[in-house]
C-alpha cells in the first residue's frame, strides 16, 4: 500500500468533522519539543483545546519541555487512540506550530477551556500553586498552524490530509454529538469548586495532569 497527502482546506466540512470528533474523543497528546542544543525531546499531556484550535496543557515550568519552550517555541503535537488493531482502519492528528506560557487574559481563557473538559481541576492546582508559588504548574497554549490528518474510514487507506489552520480556525456549525466540542460535556459542568475545604481524594495527587519529564 502506498501512502499519499492530499491538500485540503480546514474550513472543508469533512475535514472538520474528523478532526474535531478525534479531539473530543482523546485526553492524551505526545509533544515535541526541541532543546537548545537542537535534539529533540517528547513528553505526554492531557490537553484541552478550543473551537479556535487553541490547545492547552498544564506543565512545571522546571520540566525539559518548558525550558525547550522558553529558547525555542516551535512545537508539535500527536493526538491517537492507543486501542487500534494493526491491519484495520485508523485515525489520528498531528500538529505543528509554537508554544509558550499562557500569560494575561490568554491565562484566563486557558483555565476556563481547561475546567470544561476537565471539571474540578482546581481542586489539584490549588494546593499547589500554594506550596510551590513560582515553580507550580502553568498552563501552556499552543497555536497549530499546520494539521495533518488520517482517518482512513473517511479518506481511504494510507491517505494523510494536509491543511492549514486559519488564524481563527473555527469549529464546524454542525457535528455528529459524539464529536461536538464539549457537547457531551456541557449539561454536566458544576459549579465552580468550593476551595476552601480538603479537595477530594482523588484530586490530591500532583501527579494527575502534568509530566516532569
Amino acid at each position: 500500500m502506498s501512502l499519499e497527502i492530499i491538500e485540503r482546506p480546514l474550513e472543508d466540512p469533512k475535514i472538520s468533522r474528523c478532526l474535531f470528533r478525534i479531539l473530543e474523543r482523546n485526553r492524551l497528546c505526545a509533544i515535541a519539543t526541541v532543546t537548545p542544543r537542537g535534539e529533540a525531546h517528547i513528553n505526554t499531556a492531557y490537553f484541552a483545546y478550543t473551537p479556535d484550535l487553541e490547545f492547552y496543557f498544564y506543565s512545571y515550568p522546571d520540566t525539559r519541555h518548558a525550558l525547550n519552550l522558553m529558547t525555542n517555541r516551535s512545537m508539535a503535537i500527536a493526538i491517537f487512540d492507543s486501542d487500534q488493531s494493526w491491519g484495520r482502519p485508523d485515525r489520528g492528528l498531528q500538529l505543528f506550530g509554537n508554544g509558550r506560557v499562557a500569560v494575561g487574559q490568554s491565562a484566563r481563557d486557558a483555565e476556563r477551556t481547561y475546567d470544561r473538559r476537565f471539571p474540578g481541576h482546581a481542586y489539584w492546582k490549588l494546593p499547589l500553586s500554594a506550596a510551590e508559588g513560582a515553580l507550580a504548574p502553568k498552563l501552556f497554549r499552543f497555536r497549530p498552524r499546520t494539521v495533518k490528518l488520517f482517518d482512513e474510514r473517511a479518506f481511504g487507506a494510507g491517505v494523510f490530509v494536509r491543511a492549514t489552520v486559519p488564524s481563527r480556525a473555527r469549529a464546524p456549525e454542525r457535528i455528529p454529538r459524539a464529536s461536538s466540542p464539549f457537547a457531551s460535556r456541557r449539561a454536566r459542568v458544576p459549579a465552580e469548586p468550593k476551595t476552601t475545604g480538603p479537595a477530594p481524594p482523588h484530586f490530591r495527587t500532583r501527579r494527575d495532569p502534568v509530566s516532569r519529564s
